[in-house]
C-alpha cells in the first residue's frame, strides 16, 4: 500500500508539474517517492517478454540511448526510455512511474534507459536487467567518482549483479574491454585506421598524451597501432599477450563530410559482409554512439539496415549534445562539454569549421562536478590559432579565460561575461553574416539556457 501511495503521489506531482509549465518532471516525482519508499523500483510489475536496456560509461550514453530508441521504434516496437537525461535513482524512479499505470504494470516490451556509472549497481539490484551497454571510460567528475579505477569498480559491480546480463563493450577501450565479468559479451570497435587527409589523422592527435593506458593484465605499457581518440584504438601489450578483442561489430570504414558521417559495418550479424550507413551528426564520438547502438539493437532483436537508418534519419538530436537551435533569429549550435577527453573531441571537430565563433560557459554546481581542473586536461590549445573573440560566461569564466591565456589566445581577444544572458547576447551581437556560434557549456550552464527560454531547436532541413 505504501507503493501505491508513493506511486499515485509520483504521478499527480508529475502532472501538475507538466501542467504548470514548471519543468519537465523528470527527477522530483521520482526523488519524493524514494523518500517514502526507497525500494520503490523493486515493486514495479514488468511484461513478462520485457527487454531492459542499460546503457552507462562516461561519454556518449544520451546520444546512443537516443539512437537505440529510434532504431528500435522504427522496427515497430514500442519503447520506454529517460529521455530527458535523467540517468540517477530519482530519473529512473520519476521514467519509471509516469509510464506505469496505477498499480505499477508496465506493458511495453523494451525499457531502454541511461544510466549513470555509479547509480548502475543500484539500479541492477533493484531491477532484473537483460542488456547492459558500455561505451567507455574517461575521467570524469574526479570530486565524485575520484580516478578511473574507482568508476570501473563501480560498473563491474552493477554487472556482476546481472549474472544472465548480455554486456555490449566498447572494444577499443581496454579499461571497457576487459571489466571483469562472466557475463556473455559483445564487442563493437572501429577497425580501420582514420582516413588519410583528416585532420583527425595529424600526429598531434594520434600522440595526444592526456590519457595515458597500461596493461590491466601486468600493468606494462600498452602499445597502438591506432589510436582514434584518448586511449580508444587497437592496443596491444609490449610484455603480455592482452590485445584488444576482435569486435563482433565493426566499422570499416568511414567518411565525414559537413555534417553528415557515412560508414561500414562488418558483422555476421548482417546478411551481407558489409553495410553502409550515413549519420546526420559530425564527430568521431558520434561514430562510436552509432555503432554501439547498432550492436545493441542487433543483440537484442534481428532489426534490418534499412529500419537503423530509418532510425537514423528520424533521430533528434537530445537537448545540448551537438544541437542546432535558434537564438533571436540567428543560428547557434549546443554542445555540452563535461570532462577533458569530450572537450576534447568536439574541439577537434569544431576547429575545422571555417567562420566558427565561440561561447564558452563553465559552472561548478554539484551536476557539473566542483572540481574545475579537468579545464587544464582539455586541449584547449587546439584554438590557439583562432583568428576571431572568444567570450566566457558562468560561474567560473575567470577560470575559463585563465586556461585560454595559458593556451596561447591572447587575452584581447578574450572576453569574459560571467552572467550567462549577458554573454550569450554579447557573443551573438559579434557575429557577422558568415559566421556560426558554437556554444560550450557545462549542465548547469546548459539548463539555465534551457530553463530561461533563450534557445530553441532550428527546424529540420
Amino acid at each position: 500500500m505504501i507503493f501505491l501511495l508513493s506511486l499515485w503521489l509520483s504521478k499527480l506531482l508529475s502532472i501538475i508539474i507538466s501542467a504548470c509549465k514548471l519543468g519537465q518532471a523528470s527527477n522530483f516525482p521520482g526523488k519524493v517517492a524514494l523518500l517514502i519508499t526507497n525500494d520503490f523500483l523493486t515493486h514495479f510489475k514488468f511484461n513478462k517478454e520485457i527487454k531492459i536496456i542499460l546503457i552507462t560509461g562516461t561519454n556518449g550514453k544520451s546520444t546512443t540511448c537516443g539512437l537505440l530508441c529510434n532504431i528500435l521504434k522504427s522496427a515497430g516496437c514500442k519503447v520506454i526510455t529517460n529521455k530527458a537525461g535523467a540517468n540517477l535513482l530519482s530519473g529512473i524512479s520519476s521514467t519509471l512511474s509516469f509510464h506505469s499505470d496505477i498499480f505499477g504494470n508496465i506493458e511495453e516490451k523494451y525499457l531502454v534507459l541511461e544510466v549513470d556509472e555509479a547509480t548502475l549497481p543500484l539500479i541492477t539490484k533493484f531491477i532484473k536487467v537483460n542488456f547492459i551497454a558500455v561505451t567507455n571510460l574517461f575521467r570524469d567528475q574526479l570530486d565524485r567518482f575520484g580516478e578511473l579505477d574507482t568508476t570501473a569498480k563501480l560498473i563491474e559491480k552493477g554487472i556482476n549483479n546481472c549474472s544472465n546480463a548480455t554486456v555490449i563493450l566498447n572494444a577499443d577501450d581496454s579499461r571497457v574491454a576487459f571489466l571483469k565479468a562472466n557475463n556473455k559479451k559483445i564487442y563493437y570497435g572501429i577497425n580501420r585506421v582514420i582516413p588519410e587527409g583528416s585532420p583527425l589523422n595529424d600526429k598531434i592527435w594520434l600522440n595526444d598524451p592526456q590519457e595515458n593506458t597500461v596493461c590491466p593484465e601486468c600493468k606494462s605499457e600498452l602499445v597502438f597501432t591506432t589510436k582514434l581518440m584518448a586511449h580508444l584504438g587497437n592496443y596491444k601489450c609490449k610484455q603480455c599477450n592482452f590485445k584488444r578483442p576482435e569486435p563482433d561489430f565493426a566499422v570499416s570504414g568511414f567518411k565525414a563530410d559537413d555534417l553528415i558521417i557515412n560508414f561500414d559495418i562488418s558483422s555476421n550479424s548482417f546478411s551481407q559482409s558489409k553495410n553502409n550507413f550515413f549519420l546526420p551528426m559530425i564527430g568521431l564520438f558520434n561514430l562510436y554512439n552509432a555503432l554501439c547502438s547498432i550492436a545493441i539493437a542487433k543483440t537484442i532483436l534481428n532489426v534490418t539496415s534499412v529500419q537503423i537508418q530509418k532510425g537514423f534519419q528520424s533521430y533528434s538530436t537530445i537537448f545540448g549534445r551537438g544541437e542546432k537551435i535558434i537564438i533571436k533569429d540567428k543560428t547557434a549550435w549546443l554542445f555540452l562539454i563535461k570532462n577533458p577527453t569530450g572537450t576534447t573531441e568536439i574541439l577537434k571537430t569544431l576547429s575545422t569549421v571555417p567562420n566558427a565563433r565561440f561561447l564558452i560557459a563553465i559552472n561548478d554546481d554539484f551536476a557539473d562536478g566542483r572540481d574545475v581542473s579537468w579545464l587544464w586536461d582539455a586541449r584547449f590549445d587546439i584554438l590557439s590559432n583562432h583568428k576571431k573573440d572568444i567570450y566566457v560566461s558562468g560561474k567560473r569564466a575567470e577560470d575559463m579565460a585563465l586556461r585560454l591565456k595559458y593556451a596561447n589566445i591572447h587575452q584581447d581577444k578574450i572576453h569574459i561575461q560571467e552572467n550567462i544572458v549577458a554573454g550569450m547576447n554579447k557573443s551573438l551581437k559579434s557575429l557577422d553574416s558568415s559566421e556560426i556560434l558554437y556554444i560550450l557549456p557545462t549542465y548547469t550552464a546548459l539548463l539555465e539556457l534551457q530553463r530561461k527560454g533563450i534557445c530553441k531547436a532550428a527546424p529540420k532541413d
